[in-house]
């Protein structure tokens, strides 16, 4: 055999390694419901596992985060709005598109699935194998890539598939996840290194803690209610609330003191009570 028998046939070894990396694995979903073919009760969640070549994964993955994920609407600063949905797409891509090529595809982790979980809180994807080369604290920062696979990385730059490559650009992931989710108000992406494991966080946004009202007591947000249109007089006051006198200024008293009310006027002139800070 010849020199160039032997690196042919080095080769040719090369690309049947390289294709059965790409066939490895497989991508274990969980979410909430059934797919439409079946039924179940509300609340109940399903599991089931896609397999294939890298391209072929991503893709039906994306099809079921985008049957999972609840709509929303959202705007933007122009006013427009359009749908979309509970976490950003774009998000979900990368990091399903980083699971799977940076996943351990050593022998221990064969019986290894990616993880991807959509629960009521949160959005998790975990793959066998920690962080290669770089720490967390490090991630998305500009120019800066570390891959296990690099080989396979190489070739997903070129492999396509609807809505682009397997592999857009290096070291181009974390920092286009961290924006989209910025772009809609989400937290940022929790990243947890495990040493055999590595896993993303995506979280829903805190709910906002009901604001509190000043004042307690019926009469008193009777007359905190009445001030939110602007300054009154007394008489108004009495007028809008159906207070009598003496209760009337016990409370605008009250709220003078604690700050909440300011009095406009004053002794010969024209008197009217009114919140602190409007006008």
């Amino acid at each position: 055999m010849d020199r160039e028998d032997r690196v042919e046939q080095v080769r040719e070894a090369d690309a049947v390694r390289l294709r059965r990396e790409t066939e490895r694995g497989a991508i274990a979903v969980e979410g909430p419901g059934r797919p439409a073919s079946t039924t179940s009760s509300r609340g109940s969640s399903w599991r089931r596992s896609i397999t294939g070549p890298i391209p072929v994964m991503l893709e039906s993955a994306l099809a079921w985060a985008r049957r999972v994920l609840l709509p929303v609407v959202s705007g933007d600063a122009s006013g427009a709005v359009r749908n979309d949905t509970e976490y950003p797409l774009v998000a979900i891509r990368e990091l399903l598109s980083n699971a799977l090529v940076h996943r351990d595809l050593a022998e221990w982790s064969a019986g290894y699935a990616i993880e991807v979980r959509h629960l009521p809180d949160r959005f998790v994807v975990t793959n066998p194998g920690g962080l290669f080369g770089i720490t967390v604290d490090r991630l998305g920062e500009e120019g800066l890539t570390s891959a296990r696979n690099g080989a396979l990385l190489r070739i997903c730059q070129f492999i396509e598939m609807s809505g682009g490559r397997v592999v857009e650009a290096l070291a181009s992931g974390i920092p286009t996840i961290r924006a989209s989710l910025r772009s809609v108000g989400l937290p940022d992406a929790v990243f947890i290194d495990q040493g055999i494991r590595f896993t993303a966080i995506l979280r829903r946004a805190p709910a906002r803690a009901p604001r509190r009202q000043p004042v307690s007591g019926a009469s008193a947000t009777r007359v905190w209610d009445a001030l939110a249109g602007g300054g009154r007089t007394v008489a108004e006051l009495r007028e809008v609330t159906g207070l009598g006198e003496a209760n009337l200024q016990r409370i605008l008293r009250t709220l003078r003191d604690r700050g909440l009310v300011v009095i406009q006027g004053g002794p010969g002139r024209h008197t009217t009570y009114r919140r602190s800070g409007s006008r």
